[in-house]
């Protein structure tokens, strides 16, 4: 026995959306409520946190950024990130304060803010074996001139031997004099201005703050000159290959290209000048935003202009219906890769877990779309419209009362350019389930016409009138022969009624006009030529005897109709 599948409307689609976005989303939630255990396993009793250090050395990240926000305000407590002192290693409290600051400097110059970022949280500092460490290296290593690396080391606290702290090495303490005097910054700060030295607003030399600023505008500067020249060397090569060279509008503009250069451009020279690492942390952070800004503004662009080429070669071959799917799949292609890098910036900038983020957006995405079941059925019926090419961008159509040219069908909507030039926007699910009417499909249109004939016109009158007009028919070319006629259709109230029924060979409505104009005035030509009167709109009293027919043309179509009736001859 057959299975009969029942056929879904656009309008019920949006619910069967909705229903599997709920189920989705239920899948997802409880997923990540349960993903932390297996089957049969019972989670763990809490027990109570390890005490932790007031100075936050228990973590190799706490160790750093506590060092470096201490250095940085020039607080005494900066030397207790230090290793503490053996017998071979005795300073005096200056000397250690003195260390502290040439160690934030060669930090701020040579330390990546990527290291930064990559410090364990973790108290034991597992390695890849999965084994606790009590030595930990970061930022590089000692062959590397452009980077300096840091030793920690895992310690009893000298207060309270049931803690383990991390220190800064005294292995690391003793390159950081050769390594201090071999920056630049150090000697230039000395030949500044006291105030632009001295002066920290929080925590950074003021002389950096105006230096970052004042080179904002130069990076723009320099990144626009970069991508110009690279787009001339683009022009230069497509004269070559005889294409056509760039307009000089997209010369003068400032893309993508040109902000991704000044971004970089400005990171290397806040790199270059030793800013504050901690605060690069957070810069880094910032231009990664405007790096995958300019990233998104690039891949929008290049899927602009290969749906733009792709769209031109479907129109010369005539394939508008692919024409509107190229669009709609750029528009769902630009959303994906923009959920796409936002996720990734959640995910490495601002460590969230993604997880719990695509939980939260399938429940939400439930509630929004028992909300948005309008929504659904619009892009359903968009995507409808398309695959089923009822209408593509160009046809002149009818959707219920409306009429005009299709301008745009999109995500949500069809705009139709009416005859009054103005736009209309019809939601996709109503054009789905509306009469639509095509008119670009068309291969020839109809033109039908009434003839009102006068009553004092002689039967064989008529029908010589009738057979000089069919005659107007069968020879004018761009009429379609074998559905053509011309016949009385009745008696009316003021007129004798005949109908002109011919489909004219032309599919664009203005040359079907210029063609039905040329039709009826050689229909008019032969009305006047052969006598058939026209009857006006109007009641007409007779009370005399004279003739409204011309006696000379009545006698000559009465001898016309006498030539049809002789023997052999057809009745038309």
């Amino acid at each position: 026995m057959a299975t009969v599948v029942p056929e879904l409307s656009p309008k019920a689609w949006p619910k069967i959306l909705v229903l599997l976005l709920a189920s989705a989303a239920g899948a997802v939630f409880v997923f990540a409520q349960t993903s932390s255990l297996l089957p049969g396993q019972k989670q763990a009793p809490t027990q109570p946190p390890p005490p932790s250090d007031s100075l936050g050395r228990d973590t190799p990240r706490g160790t750093v950024v506590g060092f470096i926000q201490a250095a940085q305000y020039e607080r005494d407590t900066a030397v207790e990130y230090f290793q503490p002192q053996g017998k071979s290693h005795r300073s005096t409290p200056e000397d250690e304060h003195e260390l502290a600051g040439q160690l934030l400097a060669v930090l701020n110059a040579r330390f990546p803010s990527s290291a930064l970022a990559t410090l364990s949280r973790d108290p034991l500092a597992p390695g890849d074996d999965g084994q606790p460490q009590n030595q930990i290296k970061i930022g590089g290593t000692p062959s590397l001139s452009e980077t300096f690396p840091i030793i920690l080391v895992r310690l009893d606290d000298p207060h309270d031997n049931k803690l383990k702290l991390w220190f800064i090495s005294r292995q690391t303490l003793e390159q950081v004099p050769e390594a201090y005097d071999s920056l630049r910054f150090p000697r230039i700060e000395k030949e500044l201005p006291q105030f632009l030295v001295k002066n920290r607003p929080v925590g950074m030399p003021l002389w950096q703050w105006i230096a970052i600023l004042l080179l904002a505008p130069i990076a723009l500067a320099l990144g626009w000159l970069v991508a110009s020249l690279t787009r001339l060397c683009s022009g230069f090569v497509r004269r070559l290959r005889g294409r056509p060279p760039l307009t000089e509008e997209l010369h003068r503009r400032f893309g993508p290209g040109a902000l991704l250069v000044a971004a970089l451009i400005h990171y290397y020279f806040v790199y270059f000048i030793g800013a504050s690492l901690l605060y690069r942390q957070y810069y880094r952070q910032v231009i990664w935003v405007f790096l995958a800004f300019a990233f998104y503004w690039a891949v929008t662009r290049v899927t602009h202009r290969i749906s733009r080429d792709i769209a031109e070669r479907l129109t010369d071959r005539g394939r508008l219906a692919e024409r509107s799917l190229v669009s709609l799949t750029r528009r769902v292609l630009d959303v994906l890769i923009f959920i796409i890098l936002g996720l990734y910036l959640l995910k490495s900038l601002f460590d969230v877990n993604v997880t719990a983020a695509l939980a939260g957006l399938g429940i939400g995405g439930l509630a929004i779309g028992l909300g948005a079941q309008k929504t659904f059925e619009n892009l359903l019926g968009g995507i409808s419209i398309l695959t089923d090419k009822a209408i593509v961008v160009g046809d002149p159509c009818r959707i219920g009362d409306q009429r005009g040219v299709v301008e745009d069908i999109g995500l949500r909507s069809t705009k139709l350019r009416t005859e009054d030039r103005t736009v209309v926007s019809i939601p996709n699910g109503t054009v789905a389930t509306a009469v639509l009417e095509n008119y670009r499909l068309r291969d020839k249109i109809l033109c039908r016409q009434t003839l009102r004939l006068r009553y004092d016109l002689s039967p064989d009158h008529l029908r010589h009138v009738l057979a000089e007009v069919r005659e107007v028919l069968q020879g004018h070319a761009k009429v379609e022969e074998g559905s053509s006629r011309v016949r009385l259709l009745k008696f009316g109230e003021t007129a004798i009624e005949a109908e002109i029924y011919a489909y004219i060979l032309e599919r664009d409505y203005g040359e079907f006009l210029a063609t039905q104009e040329d039709l009826l005035l050689q229909v008019m030509e032969t009305l006047e030529r052969t006598g058939g009167a026209v009857a006006l709109p109007s009641q007409t009293t007779v009370v005399t005897q004279d003739h409204y027919v011309d006696p000379e043309k009545a006698a000559a179509a009465q001898k016309a109709i006498e030539k049809t009736r002789t023997p052999g001859a057809q009745r038309p």
